[in-house]
Parts: C-alpha cells; sequence; structure tokens
C-alpha cells in the first residue's frame, strides 16, 4: 500500500512536471497534436501506476520521450508554417460576409445544428447578425457580427428562431410548432423560386416571424 501511495505521488509530479514544460498555451489551445501527446502521457503514467511490475523509471523515461517530442515539434511548428498546418490544420470560415459555406461544413464534418448550437451558445440567436464563423484550430468557433448588430433599439421577440429545413429536410415538428404545414412551407420556397426544399440549406422563421433562407449551392 505505502509503495503505491509512494509510486503515485512521483509519477503526479513527473506527470506535472511534464505539462509545465509543454507551456501554459498548449494547455489553453490544444490541437489534435496536443491531445494525443496528451492522452499518450495519461496512459503511459497510468500503467507503471496500476502495475507495482513495471519498473518506475520506465515511466518516467517514457514521458521524458514524449515531452522531447512536443518540445521539438511545437518548435518546428513555430519556425515553419507548413509543419503547423500538417499538425494543426488551419482555420475554416464556416459563414463567409454573412452566408454558411456548406462545402466548409461537410469538409470539417459539422451539421447544420452543430453549427446553430454553437452560435447560440455563444449568444446569437439569429444568423443575419453574423458576417463571419470562423472554426479555429482548437475547435472553438469565432464569431464576428454585422456592423449593425445591437445598434438598434431591442424590441420583444415574438419568439426564439424556429429552423424549418435544415440541410434540405423539412422539420415537420416546428411546422406543428407554428401551426403550418408543409404546402405553406413550399409556397414559401415558389415565392424564392425554390422549387424543393433539398435545394435549401437553411430555412429559418426568425424571432420577428420573417423568413431567411439560403440556398446550396
Amino acid at each position: 500500500m505505502v509503495v503505491v501511495f509512494l509510486r503515485s505521488i512521483v509519477l503526479y509530479i513527473a506527470v506535472l512536471i511534464s505539462m509545465r514544460i509543454m507551456g501554459k498555451g498548449e494547455i489553453a489551445e490544444m490541437n489534435c497534436f496536443d491531445l494525443v501527446i496528451t492522452l499518450l502521457i495519461a496512459e503511459v503514467a497510468s500503467l507503471p501506476m496500476e502495475n507495482n511490475d513495471i519498473p518506475m523509471i520506465n515511466g518516467i523515461a517514457a514521458l521524458t520521450g514524449l515531452v522531447a517530442m512536443q518540445t521539438i515539434i511545437s518548435f518546428l511548428s513555430l519556425k515553419f508554417r507548413k509543419v503547423s498546418i500538417v499538425l494543426s490544420g488551419k482555420p475554416s470560415i464556416l459563414i463567409n460576409k454573412g452566408e454558411i459555406d456548406y462545402k466548409e461544413l461537410k469538409k470539417e464534418r459539422v451539421s447544420i445544428n452543430e453549427l446553430l448550437e454553437q452560435l447560440r451558445i455563444q449568444g446569437y440567436f439569429n444568423i443575419k447578425y453574423i458576417q463571419y464563423a470562423i472554426l479555429e484550430t482548437d475547435g472553438s468557433l469565432s464569431i464576428v457580427p454585422t456592423s449593425n448588430y445591437n445598434s438598434t433599439p431591442s424590441r420583444p421577440f415574438y419568439h426564439l428562431p424556429i429552423p424549418l429545413i435544415l440541410d434540405g429536410c423539412v422539420i415537420k415538428e416546428n411546422l406543428k410548432q407554428i401551426n403550418k404545414d408543409e404546402a405553406w412551407l413550399d409556397s414559401i420556397l415558389k415565392s424564392h423560386e425554390i422549387k424543393k426544399a433539398k435545394e435549401v440549406l437553411l430555412c429559418i422563421l426568425d424571432e420577428y416571424d420573417k423568413i431567411l433562407i439560403q440556398k446550396k449551392k
């Protein structure tokens, strides 16, 4: 029992030192490579902690190797942009000049629902107020609002924005919520010279009962 206790303390200190050597930036902005290294450090440290037959020096040696690899890669990423792009990727513009970039969504495997959810988390309930939305390399979403965002006096919402079509699929339960049917939705689409719902990337009834439609490109 005492041996396990002491081994845990030593390995804890070794992991703590390893994370400190890697720097605060690696923890604050974790990209794919940083995540892999962190998971490996956790795995390497847990093996000697769980199994007393594994020499503790083996775990510390493995930690040292991982930290050395992380340090070298971080140095190369700072010096050479191509290395950084290969390992961390580059930001993707999901909303460009007020329009959702469907190709970028597919490339990054982000659904319309996930995008709208992230926008709501950041306090943007209506896509018409967003000029740019950028998916950063650490997975966070940066938003540039339009110039008229919050520039006019606020007025009460009739309701929260309601998605009616997402990526070509009609949300029937939302139509029922606003006491409308698919025939009504078809007439809205025809007024925008759209024949089928499959042609629509996003159709939303906004907080003031106005329709916002973006076609697929």
